[in-house]
């Protein structure tokens, strides 16, 4: 049986055991993993790495330059200024530089897979395993140190200057010390599979779950502020922008909500589920549903743009200040590329 297959089924039979309710879900396997910088695309897909031309999709560089039937990629890569960090199907974290491609260092003491993209502060980077634990990883490579949930890791973690969050398959969030001692842990009504996300003042933490639940946490001790319940199930991750907190649902519904009380603001509903998430653009929001129909809207939810893409959208939309980029499958091409005003700028599925 390939590693590919396997993998899948393994995501299938977690889903099953942890999952609290029969819902639709993102198929990860074989989902393109896409993440942006001023001036490149990062895409993690099958055996590579691969950096992109903004401007044209022309392949950089790839890493590694020999790719592996055993080794694959999928999880959307961290950048920083220096480094690329991405975690891979074969059980090892990987530190990349940015320009060149060329390896820095890896580290291989999980026990499992990777799913969820990292996260960095200070020079530690956050690591989330499907074998459980979050990973604290010194410049160096070396482990600083390691926390154990009670089941796979598919949200990047949410640093703060005091505490690192993370939200589990198990159905709980996660407060860590910096040291990596647990501050409280808080029981969700379901799987928390989106990023939990946090106040600007580091008050409040917002944690959505598969339990069909938005619910606000005061970061000092996990103490529920509000809840706000959904019609469908959230799997991505949500958004704080313009005083604001966005979210999306299984239904295609998106939620609007007043962070300070969970109150509704207003609530829009598209054909398909929003399994990916929510990204920023200036002045704007972006989306894209399953079934590949990627929207922008104003932050009041009035439409700038929309196009529908043949095949399927499981992560969101990767943008910064000029572009925005979706990576599907099952479509023509793997990458779209995307001014801000909605115009195409390059398809391409990258080559070794």
């Amino acid at each position: 049986m390939k590693k590919k297959t396997i993998i899948f089924f393994g995501i299938l039979v977690g889903l099953t055991l942890v999952l609290s309710a029969c819902v639709p879900g993102p198929r990860v396997e074989g989902s393109p993993g896409i993440s942006v910088s001023e001036d490149q695309v990062f895409v993690a897909y099958g055996p590579h790495i691969y950096a992109l031309n903004p401007q044209t999709g022309a392949v950089d560089w790839l890493y590694p330059e020999n790719g592996s039937a055993q080794v694959s990629f999928y999880t959307p890569p961290l950048v920083t200024d220096e480094s690329i960090y991405v975690g891979d199907v074969a059980n090892v974290f990987h530190r990349i530089d940015r320009q060149t491609g060329s390896p820095v260092w890896t580290f291989a003491e999980a026990d499992d897979y990777y799913m969820g993209q990292a996260a960095e502060k200070d020079g530690i980077v956050y690591a989330p395993s499907n074998d459980g634990h979050l990973y604290a990883i010194n410049s160096d490579g070396s482990l600083k140190w390691s926390f154990e949930t009670g089941h796979f890791l598919w949200a990047q973690p949410r640093v703060g200057d005091n505490a690192v969050y993370i939200g589990s398959m198990d159905h709980h969030v996660y407060a860590i010390s910096l040291d990596g001692d647990e501050l409280w842990s808080k029981e969700m009504a379901g799987a928390v599979v989106g990023s939990p996300i946090l106040s600007e003042d580091e008050t409040s933490l917002f944690v959505g779950s598969v339990g069909r639940e938005m619910v606000a946490l005061n970061t000092s001790n996990g103490q529920v502020v509000w809840e706000f319940s959904a019609q469908g199930s959230v799997w991505g991750r949500a958004l704080l922008a313009n005083g604001t907190l966005y979210f999306g649902d299984s239904g295609g519904n998106l939620y609007a909500l007043d962070p300070t009380n969970g109150e509704e603001m207003w609530r829009r509903n598209y054909p398909g589920a929003i399994v990916g998430g929510l990204s920023e653009l200036p002045e704007g929001i972006a989306l894209v549903t399953e079934g590949g129909s990627v929207r922008v809207l104003n932050y009041d939810g009035t439409p700038r743009w929309e196009t529908t893409l043949a095949g399927n959208v499981f992560q969101s939309p990767a943008v910064n200040e000029q572009f925005l980029v979706v990576g599907i499958i099952d479509g023509e091409n793997l990458v779209y590329a995307y001014d801000l005003t909605g115009v195409q700028l390059w398809s391409t599925t990258p080559e070794n």
